[in-house]
């Protein structure tokens, strides 16, 4: 595909042509003409996929460690036991309509929770970054360099405007982090307790339902329940990685 793909190339079209040019100039028949511009075009084509370098692997999303104890692991050990849950409950299904969708739905269970465990990951990073900022101490010396602004003389004034601009923005940072984090969490927790919600309609959707008498708007709500928590934990993930890099 590449090969072809730099067939197509302007500049090696033109170098054919040009070769087949000099070559009808010179005499040589019509056919021996045109083989030339093709020898060349081919020789172009060869030595660009040889020399091209070649396309980075796409990169993975980066998955960091989870703080042990933390809100956002008991948020993660919530949702991981709930796509196990969902996992048993699609593997005790007899074959059937019902066992063939909850068994579609299955996989994007797990990509929500891969979603999930790296959204954790995000707010332990977040949390410990938050740890380093001392909020208090910004406050403090926020005030502290506000009043000698107001008796400063004009030749420190400058440099204490400038302290007071690296103080602000430290506590710019902790708002920013803060307000992340808050964010996070809340994802974590509407979306372990969504796929707890799926598992428990599963589990009464199975109970009450036959293969012969499958309730297909139940079964639509299912698969619109998840694709709404999925849905919901990328947008959360995409807004995060927008707004902390």
């Amino acid at each position: 595909m590449k090969f072809v793909r730099e067939l197509a190339e302007p500049w090696g079209l033109l170098l054919a042509a040009t070769s087949a040019g000099v070559a009808w100039a010179v005499q040589l028949p019509v056919v021996a003409s045109v083989g030339v511009g093709a020898a060349v075009l081919a020789a172009w084509a060869g030595v660009a996929v040889a020399t091209r370098e070649k396309e980075p692997p796409q990169r993975e999303a980066r998955v960091l460690d989870v703080a042990p104890g933390s809100a956002e692991e008991n948020w993660l050990r919530r949702a991981s036991a709930a796509a196990d849950g969902f996992a048993s409950l699609s593997g005790s299904l007899s074959s059937g309509p019902l066992a063939d969708r909850v068994a579609d739905m299955e996989p994007v269970v797990r990509e929500t929770l891969s979603t999930l465990r790296r959204l954790a990951g995000r707010a332990s990073a977040t949390g410990q970054a938050l740890a380093r900022v001392d909020l208090d101490a910004v406050a403090h010396e926020r005030r502290r360099l506000e009043r000698e602004l107001r008796t400063a003389n004009p030749e420190v004034r400058g440099d204490l405007e400038q302290a007071l601009t690296a103080v602000q923005a430290q506590a710019d940072v902790h708002a920013r982090l803060s307000g992340a984090r808050d964010k996070l969490l809340a994802q974590l927790q509407s979306g372990a307790l969504g796929l707890d919600s799926l598992v428990a309609r599963v589990a009464e959707l199975t109970a009450a339902t036959t293969d012969v008498a499958v309730d297909t708007g139940a079964v639509r709500e299912l698969s619109d329940q998840l694709e709404g928590i999925r849905q919901g934990v990328l947008e959360t993930e995409q807004a995060t990685r927008k707004s902390l890099g």
